[in-house]
C-alpha cells in the first residue's frame, strides 16, 4: 500500500488514532497506528508529545478538602476548617509537574519484521522550550521506510492536578478511524460518594485561579457534519469519528489554531459564556487597577509631560513618546516578543517607571497609569494576536488573550494604541493586533467584546524612486532611494533591536536583490531612520550591472525595474477551503526613470494599463517620455486583510494581470545619422 484512495497524494494516513483523558488519576494516554506511504510520509516517525502549561485544582498535595476522590494517602485528614491540609500551589508560577512516561512503539515492514522503539523516556524525549517553560517533546522511532506502519503509545501524567483536555482531532494526515475520551475528575461523574472516604468533605470541590469553585463542564466543538460529542452513563465524554480529512496546507492562511476539527473542554464555574468573561475581567481589572494606582511620583510625571498641553490627542501622543523610549525587556538581543500573562504584574508600575525599562504587558500599564493620572479617559483591553489564533468568546480561556492595549477616547471615539510593542508609532498597532478580538470592560463595568481598528493601504506603504542611466552596451547605474512605512519598516526595526543594524542591511538588500533583473548589483550606502518610528525607513542603494544584452542596433528593457521577476503569489487551487490572510493591507508606488544612451530613442510608445477589481484592489501603469528619458509610474493598492475562500479565484485573476503587465519590456533602437 503506497496510495489510498480517500487521501490522494497523502505522504501517510492514520489507521487508527485513540485518546484517552483521566482526570481522576491525572493522565492523558495517546496511542496512533500510521501507515507510510511516500518518503516524505516517513517524517510521522517523529512524534511530538503537545501538553498544556495551565492546570485546575492547584494542590501540593492529596491531602486536601479540594480533593474530589476522598482518597488521600495522608492519615492527617483536614477537618471542617481545612487544617492540616496540604498548600495551594501559587497560580502565578504556573506551577505543575508534566511528566511524559510509559512509551512504547515499534515499526512494522512491509514484510512483517518489527522494529521495537528502545530506550528510556529520558534518553528519547528531546525538549522544546516554550515562552515560560518546555511545552513540546519529541521522539522518533527508528527504521522507517515507505510501507512501513508506525505504532506508538505515551502517557502524559500531571500528578495531582486536573486538565479538561483540547482534542486536535483534525491532523496533519488522514484519519481514518479515532476515538477521543474524556473521564472527568470525580465530583462530576454521577457515582460519586460525596459523603464517603477518609478524606475529602461534603463541601470539597475543585478551584479555578482565583477560588472559584468549579460547577460545570463545558466544551467548544468544531467537528464535521454529522459528529457529535457524546456521553455515556459514568459521565464519561466520547467521541468516534471516521475519514478525517488532512488539516488544510493553503498559502496564505490564517493561523489554523481557532479553525481545525477539535473539542475543547473547560471546567467552569458558569454554564454561560457572558458571566464567565464578566467575572474574569473584573478579576482582572481589580489587580489593573492596583498595579496601575496612581502614586505620587506617577502622577508629577505625567504633569510634568504634558504641561501646558490642552488637547487630549496631544497629551496622549506625549505620553506614549516617553513610555516608548524605555526599554523593552521583550525586544531585546534575542528576546521574544510581546506575550501576555494571565496575570497582572506584581508590584507598582512606580518600579517601571523608577528603572525606565520593562517587558511589554508592564509598559502598556505603565502608560495607561500615566494616562489616567494626565486625566485621559483610558482603559486596558486584552486581545488574542492574529499571528496565534483567532479570538473566541465561546473558548473559555483567558489564556488565549495574549496582548494588552490600550483604548483612549478622545472627544468620543477611541483609539487604540500598542505601548507595549517597540518602535510602533502612536496610532500604529502591530498587524497582529490590528482587527483582532478581544473583551474590555465598558465605563458601565460590563464587558464587552471588542475588535480592534483594521488598518488601510495607505499605513503600510513601500516606496520606490530613482533615476538610472542606461549606455549603448546595456549597462546602468544610478542611485535609487527605498521608503518603508508601517509593517515593514516595524519589522526591520525590531529586527535591529534584536540583532544589529548589520543584519538589517543584509536582509533588505537580499529582499531587493530578489525583485531587480538578473545581472543587477544592489549593495546599499545606509539606511536612515532606522530608530525613528516616526519617519519613513529610507534605503539609499547605489545600482550597477548588466540591465540588456546589445543585440544589434537595439536595447531591451524592463519597463518596471523592480517586477522583472514577478509571478503571480497565488497558485491555481479552485477547492479553496480557508479564509486569505494578507496580515494587512498595503500599498506600493514605483517611479523610475531610465536616462537613455545617446543616440538611441524609443520604439513605440508604452501602453498604459489600469485595473480594479471591485473595492478590493486597484492598479495603475503610467509612462512618460521625451527626447532622453522615460519614467514609469506604477501604484498597486490592496485594500483587504482577509478575503472569503470564494472570493480566491477573482484574487488570482486580479494578479495574474497585474504579473502580465509588469513583465512588459520597452525596445530602444538606435538612430542613424548621415556619414554612419
Amino acid at each position: 500500500m503506497t496510495s489510498d484512495p480517500k487521501a490522494p497524494g497523502a505522504a501517510a494516513v492514520y489507521l487508527y488514532r485513540e485518546e484517552r483523558e483521566d482526570d481522576p488519576d491525572h493522565f492523558r494516554s495517546v496511542y496512533a497506528r500510521i501507515k507510510v506511504l511516500t518518503e516524505q510520509g516517513k517524517d510521522a516517525a517523529t512524534v511530538h508529545v503537545h501538553y498544556q502549561k495551565k492546570f485546575i485544582s492547584y494542590a501540593a498535595g492529596d491531602n486536601s478538602s479540594q480533593m474530589g476522590s476522598g482518597n488521600a494517602n495522608s492519615w492527617n485528614a483536614p477537618d471542617i476548617n481545612h487544617a492540616g491540609e496540604d498548600a495551594r500551589v501559587d497560580t502565578n508560577a504556573n506551577a505543575g509537574t508534566v511528566e511524559v512516561k510509559a512509551i512504547e512503539g515499534r515499526v512494522i515492514h512491509p514484510d512483517g519484521t518489527v522494529i521495537p522503539l528502545t530506550g528510556s523516556p529520558a534518553d528519547l524525549l528531546k525538549i522544546k522550550n516554550g515562552h515560560t517553560q518546555a511545552n513540546e517533546m519529541t521522539f522518533s522511532l527508528p527504521g522507517v521506510e515507505v510501507g512501513s506502519i508506525i505504532e506508538y503509545r505515551y502517557q502524559v501524567r500531571y500528578d495531582r492536578f486536573n486538565q479538561a483536555p483540547e482534542w486536535q482531532v483534525q491532523q496533519r494526515y488522514f484519519v481514518h478511524k479515532a476515538h477521543y475520551i474524556f473521564i472527568p475528575a470525580n465530583q462530576f461523574q454521577p457515582n460519586r460518594n460525596l459523603t464517603g472516604g477518609t478524606a475529602g468533605l461534603s463541601n470539597s470541590a475543585m478551584l479555578g485561579d482565583h477560588g472559584e469553585i468549579m460547577t460545570d463542564i463545558r466544551s467548544t466543538n468544531i467537528l464535521p457534519p454529522g459528529s457529535a460529542v457524546k456521553q455515556d452513563p459514568l459521565g464519561n465524554y466520547f467521541v468516534d469519528l471516521t475519514d478525517i480529512p488532512a488539516i488544510p496546507q493553503e498559502p496564505f492562511s490564517p493561523p489554523m489554531a481557532a479553525q481545525i476539527y477539535q473539542v475543547n473542554f473547560f471546567y467552569t464555574f458558569t454554564p454561560d459564556a457572558k458571566d464567565f468573561w464578566q467575572r474574569e475581567m473584573a478579576l482582572w481589572m481589580t489587580d489593573v487597577k492596583q498595579y496601575t494606582a496612581p502614586t505620587a511620583t506617577i502622577k508629577s510625571t505625567a504633569a510634568e509631560l504634558t504641561a501646558g498641553l490642552t488637547s487630549p490627542l496631544d497629551k496622549a501622543k506625549k505620553l506614549y513618546e516617553m513610555v516608548e523610549k524605555f526599554e523593552n525587556l521583550d525586544f531585546t538581543k534575542n528576546g521574544t516578543p510581546f506575550t501576555a500573562t494571565d496575570y497582572v504584574p506584581r508590584g507598582s508600575v512606580e518600579t517601571v517607571l523608577e528603572h525606565k525599562s520593562g517587558n511589554s504587558e508592564e509598559l502598556a500599564f505603565l502608560y495607561l497609569s500615566l494616562a489616567k493620572a494626565a486625566g485621559l479617559d483610558a482603559r486596558p483591553e486584552r486581545v488574542t494576536s492574529r499571528d496565534r489564533r483567532t479570538f473566541s468568546a465561546q473558548f473559555l480561556d483567558t489564556s488565549q488573550l495574549d496582548a494588552v492595549l490600550i483604548g483612549v477616547n478622545i472627544d468620543g471615539k477611541e483609539i487604540v494604541l500598542d505601548p507595549g510593542q517597540k518602535m510602533a508609532p502612536f496610532q500604529t498597532l502591530h498587524w497582529s493586533h490590528a482587527g483582532a478580538g478581544g473583551v474590555a470592560m465598558a465605563a458601565n463595568g460590563k464587558v464587552e467584546i471588542i475588535v480592534t481598528p483594521l488598518q488601510v493601504n495607505t499605513d503600510n506603504t513601500i516606496l520606490r524612486v530613482g533615476t538610472l542611466t542606461v549606455t549603448p552596451n546595456g549597462s546602468v547605474s544610478g542611485t535609487l532611494k527605498i521608503a518603508l512605512l508601517g509593517q515593514e519598516a516595524l519589522y526591520l526595526r525590531q529586527l535591529a533591536i534584536q540583532t544589529d543594524p548589520e543584519t538589517v542591511k543584509q536582509k533588505l538588500e537580499s529582499m531587493i536583490a530578489a525583485e531587480v533583473p538578473n545581472g543587477i548589483q544592489v549593495q546599499i550606502d545606509h539606511i536612515a531612520y532606522l530608530d525613528d518610528p516616526d519617519k519613513q525607513l529610507l534605503a539609499v542603494v547605489p545600482v550597477t550591472g548588466t540591465l540588456s544584452d546589445h543585440a544589434g542596433n537595439h536595447l531591451v528593457l524592463p519597463r518596471l525595474f523592480f517586477e522583472t521577476k514577478e509571478t503571480d503569489p497565488f497558485p491555481s487551487d479552485p477547492d479553496r477551503t480557508l479564509p486569505v490572510d494578507m496580515h494587512y493591507p498595503a500599498q506600493e508606488q514605483e517611479r523610475i526613470t531610465y536616462q537613455l544612451p545617446a543616440g538611441f530613442a524609443l520604439e513605440g510608445a508604452p501602453q498604459d494599463a489600469t485595473l480594479k477589481w471591485e473595492e478590493n484592489a486597484a492598479y495603475q501603469l503610467r509612462s512618460t517620455t521625451d527626447a532622453g528619458s522615460i519614467t514609469t509610474a506604477r501604484i498597486l493598492a490592496r485594500g483587504f486583510t482577509l478575503l472569503d475562500p470564494s472570493e480566491y479565484g477573482k484574487l488570482r485573476d486580479f494578479y495574474d494581470k497585474v504579473a502580465t503587465t509588469d513583465r512588459q519590456q520597452v525596445v530602444l533602437t538606435a538612430q542613424h545619422t548621415a556619414g554612419n
